[in-house]
């Protein structure tokens, strides 16, 4: 199921793509996509080294199945114990309420927690912090269905947290824009918050704090590190929904494509405005044996053999839900 939120309109998009297990790059309609506009835009990101999309990688989960049998929608790291945290939503339901499921490394349940009515699991960041692991992910669902806000709230095994509970703080960027299903990661490699969110109709942006300004709430347009605009996503987003974004450095990943095959990984530069491009995007086949394979979630994990790019997909098998999750590993 998409995890965007938002209407899509019919405009192209451009793009590099390597196909299958893909050596050579093809362009798609002849011309890089501008990814990012020039105005307002802030910062610099310093570089560092970008995930390859076309190189090796794994499958440390296969068919997990999570808790309570929900539709698996996003995960992130617990980078520092080396646990994974899924977050669930029930299939067809609008009334916001989750389950997040912690699990091992290789996805063997370990733990859970209920949200209610917090929205639809688009995205979930992992920060273990004083002794605990607090969670950052939308919060106070729509209508629709989506978080109308970011909250931050410690895991707690076994625990029912409801969206007025006051251990959930409130972690919305407000820096002027009007800030539509925001959804939050965060980048280990340099302790930041990254929020995409929609601005209007088919209008996406992303703000990243350093995670220290945003623990604290200090979330507005003087402590923002950088901010771009995304383009809009047209016909492309209509043949393949947003399904997760990762950060690392100066780069950012993201997840797109339907139930089944294929899917796209696509990496875009957080210092390109004006005459920016997609970098580099990747069809992968990853799971496609999977029964109803559906991309869900992306995320860093900082395993003990260095970075990986994680991606994961949500399956069906006779009415079991399952989780897998892949990983790239080379940088450039």
């Amino acid at each position: 199921m998409s995890t965007d939120g938002s209407a899509k309109h019919a405009t192209s998009r451009r793009g590099f793509l390597k196909a299958g297990g893909g050596v050579a790059a093809a362009v798609l309609g002849g011309a890089a996509l501008p990814l990012f506009t020039a105005s307002p835009a802030s910062a610099v990101v310093p570089d560092s080294p970008q995930f390859k999309l076309d190189g090796a990688g794994g499958n440390p989960v296969w068919k997990k199945s999570l808790h309570a049998n929900w539709v698996m929608q996003s995960f992130g790291y617990d980078n520092v114990h080396q646990h994974v945290y899924f977050l669930q939503t029930k299939t067809g339901s609008k009334n916001g309420d989750l389950w997040v499921t912690q699990t091992d490394t290789a996805g063997n349940q370990l733990g859970s927690m209920a949200l209610h009515s917090f929205g639809h699991g688009v995205s979930i960041a992992v920060e273990p912090y004083g002794g605990q692991v607090f969670l950052w992910t939308e919060w106070k669902t729509s209508t629709s269905g989506f978080g109308t806000r970011i909250g931050r709230f410690p895991f707690v095994n076994g625990g029912v947290l409801e969206q007025d509970d006051p251990s959930v703080q409130d972690r919305t960027p407000s820096i002027g824009d009007t800030m539509i299903n925001p959804q939050p990661v965060i980048d280990p490699s340099t302790d930041r918050l990254l929020v995409r969110y929609n601005v209007g109709t088919d209008q996406r942006r992303i703000v990243a704090f350093t995670l220290s300004d945003a623990r604290a709430g200090r979330l507005t347009s003087a402590h923002r590190l950088v901010e771009r605009a995304l383009p809009a996503r047209g016909d492309w987003g209509t043949a393949n929904p947003f399904q997760g974004f990762a950060a690392y450095g100066r780069y950012a990943y993201l997840l797109e494509g339907p139930v089944g095959n294929p899917s796209y990984l696509t990496t875009v530069d957080l210092n390109d405005v004006g005459n920016s491009t997609v970098v580099d995007r990747f069809a992968t086949t990853a799971g496609a044996s999977l029964s109803g394979r559906e991309p869900q979630g992306m995320a860093i994990w900082q395993s003990p053999d260095g970075p990986r790019l994680a991606f994961g997909f949500y399956s069906n098998t006779s009415d079991v839900r399952q989780a897998s999750v892949f990983y790239k590993s080379e940088l450039v």
